[in-house]
């Protein structure tokens, strides 16, 4: 939801309807209504504002959360009719058939009739499917998907070609990402295929399920060059080494694509990456970027202090050196006051700045907070206060050895990955982040927790 504000609550209204109801609530009401513009549409933190195409998509995010929650009857008249009008201006001229869909859906939500030169839209053929090509297939599919949502909005019954899609459902249902699976299953219960016609998507469902009762996507695991430098993180804290051939070839193929990102801190990343693994000089590149305010603020406060530190790690993993920030104050006694405190102290470690650490800073200051895990919201955070009280000249005493226990040991595994730590307090997915934050704090206590793995592993990985 900090990616994307509105499509992201829309991506929780079927786990809300599948009976989590405490996965969207009033406040998510309250966050989707600041995103209304004068103009009546909604503006959507990752399609920006610009353009019919995203502030449609916005728009239909923002009225599919709120119908859900039940809260779109809530909506001041002079507001609806604002999103109304401007809705009934966009369908005066042809658009891109996901562009409609929206629109009609959006309409829909509102109680409003569809227009018939939306609803008049013809079919998406099928009669070429078979000589088109893999990406081809997949347009068609998006297109045909968003004919259905437009006629069903409309009320009518979608005119689909069951004896093309159900074959490509059937032969598809075990290989095709989630996305598309999705829309096939939507466009043949629209056209009314039997419950039997589905049986193979329950059972590549049920086949991909989890202990715990989640469902896994591998198509889903891309990967990308920050969790991959937390690998290296983590080889580099156990003592493992940084040789990975294949992690290189995957960093060229992707530095060649065309679609990679060039923002600085993606580059930052990128070279780090390529340093850590492949050894060699520091790139002028990540040396330029370090040296960037706009990358690595110069300047830190309370509310940038986690962007600094993992951009200046990132820096020290490119091989860049940085210059020690300007540090501002704040009160340490809040749980977030204390972690940023604690995150200043260890980002100046981490980057050869130890001897920078401000004057407020101080062991006494962190020492019951590093006694008190249950007082901090994820074991990465508790993780960084131990490491500051330490670096500090805090003291692995009897009770804080306690509190280490209670805070961290417990955390340890889930399934398939018993070596890792979960992010804690409520959420017990394992994290590469949090068990880098562990290791390194074991390691800083010359490994008297027993945390930090034990010898090579067996296939080198």
């Amino acid at each position: 939801m900090e990616t994307s504000s509105l499509w992201g609550r829309d991506w929780l209204i079927p786990l809300r309807r599948a009976g989590a109801d405490e996965a969207l609530g009033a406040g998510d009401a309250a966050e989707v209504n600041k995103a209304r513009a004068k103009g009546g549409w909604y503006v959507d933190s990752a399609l920006g504002g610009d353009g019919d195409a995203a502030r449609l998509g916005g728009t239909w995010a923002a009225l599919e959360v709120l119908d859900s929650l039940g809260r779109l009857d809530d909506l001041p008249a002079a507001d609806r009719a604002v999103t109304v009008a401007w809705l009934r201006s966009l369908a005066e001229k042809p658009r891109a058939l996901d562009q409609s869909s929206a629109l009609a859906r959006s309409l829909k939500l509102l109680k409003e009739p569809v227009p018939r030169s939306l609803s008049r839209i013809a079919v998406p053929r099928t009669d070429d499917f078979a000589d088109l090509t893999p990406d081809d297939r997949a347009t068609r599919l998006a297109d045909t998907y968003s004919y259905v949502l437009i006629q069903e909005a409309a009320g009518k019954r979608p005119t689909v070609n069951r004896r093309v899609w159900e074959p490509v459902l059937r032969d598809g249902a075990a290989t095709l990402p989630y996305e598309q699976l999705y829309e096939l299953v939507l466009v043949l219960k629209a056209a009314g295929s039997p419950k039997s016609v589905f049986a193979p998507v329950l059972k590549r469902l049920d086949g991909e399920r989890l202990d715990d009762g989640t469902v896994r996507d591998p198509d889903a695991y891309l990967g990308n060059p920050d969790a991959s430098l937390f690998v290296q993180r983590l080889r580099a804290v156990a003592g493992w080494s940084h040789e990975d051939p294949g992690l290189l070839a995957a960093l060229e193929r992707e530095e060649k694509s065309g679609d990679v990102s060039q923002e600085g801190a993606e580059r930052l990343n990128r070279a780090a990456l390529r340093k850590v693994t492949a050894g060699g000089d520091t790139s002028e590149q990540a040396r330029h970027l370090c040296a960037d305010p706009r990358v690595l603020p110069t300047t830190v406060t309370e509310r940038n202090a986690r962007q600094w530190q993992r951009t200046a790690l990132i820096c020290t993993d490119a091989g860049a050196s940085t210059a020690a920030p300007t540090i501002g104050t704040w009160s340490a006694d809040t749980p977030d006051g204390v972690v940023a405190a604690a995150t200043v102290a260890v980002g100046l470690a981490d980057s050869g700045h130890r001897d920078r650490v401000p004057s407020w800073i101080t062991a006494d200051a962190l020492k019951q907070w590093a006694r008190n895990p249950d007082r901090f919201t994820s074991v990465y955070d508790y993780t960084l206060v131990v490491r500051a009280y330490a670096l500090l000249g805090g003291a692995l005493d009897a009770t804080l050895r306690e509190a280490l226990g209670r805070g961290v040991t417990p955390y340890k595994g889930c399934p398939g990955l018993p070596g890792l730590y979960q992010v804690g307090r409520g959420d017990d997915a394992c994290d590469l982040k949090t068990t880098w934050g562990v290791w390194t704090l074991d390691r800083q206590l010359n490994g008297s927790m027993g945390w930090l793995p034990t010898g090579i592993p067996s296939d080198r990985k």
